[in-house]
């Protein structure tokens, strides 16, 4: 049997958990708290909060499997020890982790591009708590922040004094400086001498295979939902949640609306769905759709909603599960990853590490910032307009302009898709053919025009 130093009482959510002894555990409920108030969703605070529990039941067991006294340098080891914990359970070269994970029965090794958001998670539980042991007259800290806690200037002090507890933990926020990754779960090697920080990647796909892999989908929801996230760029949460109403068809198209600007009881959702929605921000809902997938989008859409979607589901997201009819967000995002490298592997792609819908803009930011023609022979638009094409928040600088970027992005947007309309696929090396063509017919009407110029001189 596991040996759990904590379990929850009643939901995860409510940040409630105790002891062996039954005594309630403050950090914690403190954590989800801060996180709720920061304005995570809730399915995101949820996540971070069962990640943080079965850290706590590993860090706290590894603690009852260590000779006292305990220095920080140990803490730190223990803290650090836990990515070798998940990575290679059973079998980790980590005595403490190794010990651990056969008391737990653990066997199941997690692959290392599902990390990052445990590191995300652990990192801001451990930031947090430094910040909470830092205000003098806050005692509700766990012992594994004397791992991390370091001496500070009376200055950094006085900044932390103004902005953490009282002003920015309650208020729900810490600043850029204060959001640290300590790169908990970062050591692939955990354990291992010599061990380097393992950095995490989101492949891109190639060009000229997304359009094999959108109709390599097994049912027309995936190919509608993939060829949208290729055709946008889009977060694939903000894809997930597109509603009917989102959507012109005879415009072709498609605005990205937060949902918590809804009146919750309009969207036809149950309070658990409710708390699954996620937004993580936008500078503006237009969307800059690029062909083909524009067209493969409005294609296969038009069919779903014919012959797959079911009209009398009671809410107008989209995207259906097939079993259930409800909103295909609220189903599991590994079942998704997984139909996903389904569809890859059927395209031909057999290396489906750190691939995922998410690969779809990764695609579509490299794409847009170095292969799309715009005019004039040059390919690739700049920088901020990818950033609003893609609903990054742009920097300060660029934001008086954010109108006139979003006109302009669309002319040269259009113009692409003018280029590329009819085209099955993205073929990278037809566009560098089209480059080069393009300059070639530049250079040559330079000459025109300088050998007009010298005959009127001659003639002079």
């Amino acid at each position: 049997m596991p040996k759990k130093c904590f379990i929850v009482v009643g939901d995860i959510i409510d940040g409630i958990i105790i002891d062996k002894n039954g005594n309630p555990f403050p950090p914690f409920r403190l954590f989800v708290e801060h996180a709720l108030r920061k304005g995570l969703a809730t399915n995101t605070v949820k996540v971070y909060a069962e990640h943080v529990l079965r850290f706590l039941n590993y860090y706290f067991r590894a603690l009852e499997l260590t000779v006292h006294p305990i220095d920080r340098s140990q803490l730190r080891h223990i803290v650090h020890s836990y990515s070798s914990y998940l990575l290679h359970a059973t079998d980790s070269p980590n005595e403490i982790a190794s010990v651990i994970a056969k008391e737990n029965q653990r066997t199941a090794k997690l692959q290392v591009s599902s990390l990052g958001v445990i590191d995300n998670a652990i990192s801001y539980f451990i930031r947090l708590g430094e910040l909470l042991q830092e205000e003098k007259y806050y005692t509700e800290i766990a012992p594994l922040f004397d791992a991390f806690i370091s001496p500070r200037t009376a200055a950094e002090m006085s900044k932390i004094q103004e902005n953490s507890v009282m002003a920015g933990v309650i208020r729900g926020g810490l600043s850029n400086k204060e959001r640290v990754k300590y790169g908990v779960t970062m050591l692939q090697n955990a354990g291992k001498k010599g061990a380097k920080p393992k950095k995490y990647i989101t492949r891109s796909i190639e060009l000229d295979l997304i359009g094999d892999v959108i109709d390599s989908a097994s049912n027309l929801r995936d190919k509608t939902y993939y060829s949208l996230l290729a055709a946008s760029g889009c977060r694939s949460h903000e894809a997930l949640q597109v509603r009917l109403e989102d959507i012109n068809i005879g415009e072709k198209e498609v605005m990205l609306r937060s949902p918590f600007v809804s009146d919750m009881n309009q969207l036809g959702l149950t309070i658990k769905e409710q708390q699954q929605l996620s937004w993580k921000g936008r500078q503006t809902e237009t969307t800059f759709l690029i062909e083909p997938f524009k067209s493969m989008f409005f294609n296969y859409l038009r069919q779903y909603i014919k012959e797959k979607r079911i009209s009398t589901c009671g809410h107008t997201f989209i995207l259906q599960n097939e079993r259930t009819f409800r909103p295909y967000f609220c189903s599991d995002r590994s079942t998704r990853i997984k139909r996903f490298k389904s569809a890859l592997t059927r395209a031909g792609i057999l290396d489906t590490s750190y691939l995922s819908p998410h690969s779809l803009r990764h695609s579509y930011g490299f794409y847009t910032l170095n292969y799309i023609p715009i005019s004039d022979g040059v390919f690739g638009l700049p920088l901020p307009y990818v950033q609003q094409l893609m609903g990054h928040s742009s920097i300060s600088s660029t934001k008086i302009y954010s109108k006139v970027d979003e006109n302009l992005v669309k002319e040269h947007v259009n113009y692409a898709n003018n280029l590329m309309f009819g085209e099955s696929s993205i073929n990278v090396n037809d566009i560098r053919i089209k480059f080069y063509e393009n300059k070639l017919k530049e250079i040559k009407n330079q000459l025109e025009k300088f050998y007009q110029l010298e005959d009127r001189e001659v003639n002079v």
